[in-house]
């Protein structure tokens, strides 16, 4: 069940710092409650004593970690759902209120033309609905093609039904269809946007469902998302923008997704957890220190937390890339 990582989880340095314990309060959120009952497993074991820090990029992570297999089986069973990304898509839905970015939307746009953007993994955790909520000009039209795209994936899962009631729902899902395509035709969509998916263990992606629908599959009918796994990615195009969202710490591929990104496109925009609590749902953690690893490495980096005008909490960290100078 648990693995020794006797290397960077992000650069691959054996040079790793043993910091000081932690905090001996043992509390566990929900992910780690589930983790615990599930698998009949002492979290203390991960919890106490096993922090490091990588003296050459600065991440921290657990030296114990769970293996692989076990790895898999928190992130597509015992919680399979990406509760936060799905949070997200569920109250755009009812209050069309946008994730919480504050003002790096806006920011952004303001700052770049923004033809073609990539994402990766989490459709609901970025900024995918900030680009359709832009995009959908009578705002009453959303709500009404969400109902209609989650009907329509719905209708097509007819496994255990009688021929008749197979006929029926497929019937069904063509008036759906028409009606997605009809209430799509009113989007005007300038921007060229591409979900870009990975099959690590560590990633939200087997089981992230809500009332039997895929996030995915879901994402890429409501915003004519490009589905693309990034290590078979050959097309030569660059994107103006790409967006990685609480995501580059849920892979065992980090450094290759971020180098990756670098290079496909002139800016990346990252947001991801800094906290040294590190609780033992993750593997590792950025930390601040890593932005000037980034730039001992010709990667442009700014911070963005100061210039979004969101109320953030010390374990965030908003920040933009580049391999070409970033200039405002």
């Amino acid at each position: 069940m648990l693995k020794n990582y006797h290397y960077c989880s992000f650069c691959n340095s054996k040079n790793l710092k043993k910091l000081n314990s932690r905090n001996s309060n043992f509390s566990q959120n929900f992910y780690e409650e589930a983790i615990s009952n599930d698998l009949n497993f002492n979290l203390k074991i991960i919890k106490k004593k096993n922090l490091y820090e990588c003296k050459v990029c600065k991440i921290i992570q657990h030296k114990i970690w769970f293996d692989e297999k076990t790895a898999w089986k928190i992130y597509s069973i015992i919680y399979g759902q990406h509760n936060r990304s799905w949070e997200n898509y569920i109250k755009f839905k009812k209050f069309l209120k946008l994730p919480d970015h504050g003002d790096l939307f806006n920011f952004l746009n303001r700052n770049f033309k923004i033809r073609s953007y990539g994402e990766y993994n989490s459709p609901f955790m970025g900024l995918f609905l900030n680009f359709f909520f832009k995009e959908v000009e009578n705002k009453k039209n959303i709500k009404l093609l969400l109902d209609a795209n989650e009907k329509y994936l719905v209708s097509r899962q007819v496994a255990g039904y009688s021929k008749i009631k197979k006929k029926n729902k497929m019937l069904n899902a063509k008036k759906l269809l028409k009606k997605v395509i009809k209430l799509k035709s009113k989007i005007n969509s300038n921007t060229k946007k591409t979900l870009f998916i990975d099959c690590s263990c560590m990633l939200w992606g087997a089981n992230d469902n809500y009332k039997s629908i895929d996030s995915k599959a879901l994402a890429s009918q409501i915003f004519d998302l490009d589905i693309a796994k990034f290590d078979e990615y050959n097309e030569k195009k660059k994107f103006d923008l790409f967006g990685i969202f609480h995501s580059l710490d849920h892979t065992f591929n980090s450094k290759k997704i971020l180098d990756f990104a670098l290079n496909k496109s002139n800016y990346v925009v990252v947001y991801c957890h800094v906290s040294k609590k590190l609780n033992s749902q993750h593997k590792f953690t950025f930390t601040e220190k890593f932005l000037k690893f980034l730039n001992s490495k010709n990667i442009n980096v700014i911070n963005l937390n100061s210039m979004i005008n969101k109320s953030q909490t010390n374990d965030e960290l908003y920040f933009l890339c580049s391999r070409k100078k970033i200039s405002f």
